[in-house]
Parts: C-alpha cells; sequence; structure tokens
C-alpha cells in the first residue's frame, strides 16, 4: 500500500463549523467545479480547490487513480492561523482536529491523521497534543515553518518540542509566510521560491538552535523534497566549521543531524528525485503529493516508479519509509 505522507483537507462540515464558532477565520468558497476558491476575511484566496477537498468519494477515487492507498491528512496551510488570540487558537486547531480525526475514522483502512496545534500559545499547543495522544488515527503532527515570523528555535517552543518528542510524534513542517516580502509578490516566487526558502530556514534553525540535540527522539519531515537542505547542507557544514555563530548552540556537525529529517518526493522533476534519493537513501525518504491543489504532483506514485526501477527500493519509499516515520515511538 502506498502511503502518502503530505496531503490537505478542509472538509464542507469543517467549513461550517468555523462560521459558527469563528467567523474571523471562516473561509467562504467562491466558484464551482474545479474552479472553486477559498477566500478568507484576511483576504487571501487559496485555490483552485478540486471537488476531493470536500467529496470523500472524489478524493477516494482520485488516490485510487494517483496509486494512493493511505494519506497522512493534514490542514493547508492557509489554515494554520498563528495569528489568532491564543484563545481562539485553541479552538481553532480542536476544530480542524476533531474533523480529520471524524474523517479518518470514516475510513481508517485509506487515512490518519497530522494534527495541526495552536503554536502562538504553547500551553494550549502542549494541552492539545496530550488530547490527542490517546487517538490511535492521529500518527503525527503538521506544523509551519515559522509562527507568524518567529523561527522555530524560539525558546518559547521548547515544552511543545519535548512534548511532541515524549509523545514519540513524528512532525512534517509545511511552508508558510515565507520570508522576501515584496521581493517574491510577482510570478507566483512566494509559492515558487518563498516556500522551499521557508522550509530551508527551519530546517537550519531546528539544527543551529539545538531544537534537534535537545530533544533526540524528534524526527521532523520536510516537504516539497526539503526545500534547499539536501543541496545546500555542505554549505551549512562549512560554515559551522569555520564560523564561531552557527556553533552557539550546535556541537556536532550539522551533517549528524541530517537523518533527523525525513523528505518528501514532490519535486516535480525525476533529476532532482533522484539526486535526492542517492543524498538521503531510501529509508529517509516518503511518497508525497500535496493533494489536492494545482502544485501538487499529479501522478506521485507513478512519479517514484519512473525513477526508482528496483522494486525493493521502490516499495521502501511508497510504504514502508513513509510507514515508519508515521509511526509514534514514544520516549520514555
Amino acid at each position: 500500500m502506498s502511503i502518502d505522507i503530505h496531503a490537505h483537507i478542509v472538509s464542507e462540515a469543517l467549513v461550517g463549523e468555523l462560521a459558527g464558532q469563528l467567523p474571523e477565520i471562516a473561509p467562504r468558497v467562491e466558484g464551482a467545479g474545479r474552479d472553486r476558491f477559498f477566500v478568507y476575511p484576511s483576504g487571501r484566496r487559496s485555490g483552485p480547490i478540486v471537488p476531493g477537498m470536500f467529496d470523500l468519494g472524489s478524493r477516494l477515487a482520485d488516490m485510487d487513480q494517483q496509486g494512493v492507498g493511505m494519506q497522512a491528512l493534514s490542514v493547508p496551510p492557509t489554515h494554520f492561523f498563528y495569528d489568532l488570540a491564543p484563545d481562539r487558537a485553541a479552538v481553532a486547531a480542536v476544530l480542524h482536529n476533531d474533523d480529520m480525526v471524524a474523517t479518518a475514522r470514516s475510513r481508517p483502512d485509506r487515512f490518519v491523521v497530522l494534527a495541526t496545534l495552536p503554536l502562538q500559545a504553547p500551553d494550549a499547543a502542549v494541552a492539545e497534543i496530550e488530547r490527542l495522544v490517546p487517538e490511535p488515527l492521529v500518527v503525527g503532527v503538521e506544523l509551519a515553518t515559522n509562527v507568524a515570523g518567529r523561527n522555530l528555535d524560539d525558546p518559547a517552543l521548547s515544552e511543545v518540542w519535548g512534548a511532541l518528542a515524549r509523545a514519540g510524534m513524528p512532525v512534517v513542517l509545511h511552508p508558510d509566510n515565507p520570508m522576501g516580502g515584496s521581493r517574491i509578490e510577482k510570478y507566483f516566487l512566494h509559492n515558487l521560491v518563498g516556500l522551499p526558502t521557508d522550509t530551508t530556514l527551519a530546517a537550519a534553525c531546528l539544527m543551529f538552535g539545538g531544537v534537534l540535540e535537545s530533544h533526540p527522539g524528534l524526527r521532523v519531515g520536510l516537504v516539497h523534497g526539503g526545500g534547499f537542505l539536501p543541496y545546500q547542507i555542505g554549505r551549512l557544514v562549512h560554515g559551522w566549521k569555520v564560523r564561531r555563530e552557527p556553533k552557539v548552540h550546535l556541537q556536532v556537525s550539522p551533517a549528524d543531524l541530517l537523518e533527523r529529517f525525513w523528505f518528501d518526493t514532490v519535486t516535480h522533476d525525476p533529476l532532482s528525485l533522484q539526486f535526492l534519493l542517492e543524498r538521503v537513501g531510501p529509508d529517509r525518504l516518503c511518497l508525497g503529493s500535496d493533494d489536492p491543489f494545482d502544485m501538487a504532483d499529479p501522478d506521485p506514485a507513478g512519479s517514484v516508479r519512473r525513477v526508482i526501477g528496483d522494486q525493493a527500493l521502490r516499495d521502501r519509499v511508497l510504504e514502508a519509509t513513509p510507514r515508519r516515520f508515521l509511526t509514534r515511538l514514544p520516549q520514555a
């Protein structure tokens, strides 16, 4: 069974719940068919949204066509809502997580959940982790690469990282709110360049900020092929060797921490995917799709098959590695 670690969902029922309880963030749906968009009170517009976002039958049909047996469901980045007041953010996280769990319970053979957390409210985030620990369909969490502009090595997040490590929950980082300002407003560059850049920045902060060393049980997945990290790890290692600034919190080489990261296959290029396979190996590479957006890989399993000819190796990337990554490993 191929397992996709990178797939998003916002159900129609959840949109209604948000409208009733959190109207300040609830999107309205504009358009019809495959030309629907989420439009948020902030003015942010997201889409186009295919029917599989709302209709479970359409999603399952798409998965079957793509050769995907199971998806790890997560919110799209427009639903992190890290700018909400802490009490409202806690409510938003519960609504999103309960809705995803309900979807997974309807087809536990096809779906598991990567929960969202209110990172702007660390105490509430820890409480949400603890609330979700008894739910076996919640296999981990998906977090943004920054918290409303704050990097992930912010000391305020220390208890959250500790709680995740104790729960053994893997963390998938999804980029949002990328740095760059007006320089990346044109040409869709906020997505094409900004998002992989922010993934690289987040990974570097987890390494150089000492987060990974402080929490040795923490496992981190990077989407979109890991941004630029696999290609630029040599630069990070060299800088750590020759400069004092990267050594403030990091006692080991960044190369020693690369194995703490997992990577999805969403590279949109066979040569890039081949490089990624050679760089991190099949035991750190997981099938991903970015379903159901237009930037998704429309044939994720096929992309893997076209690059990896050896069936045993291919099966590791399609199933064994994502299954292992999405398995909780609680720490004593």
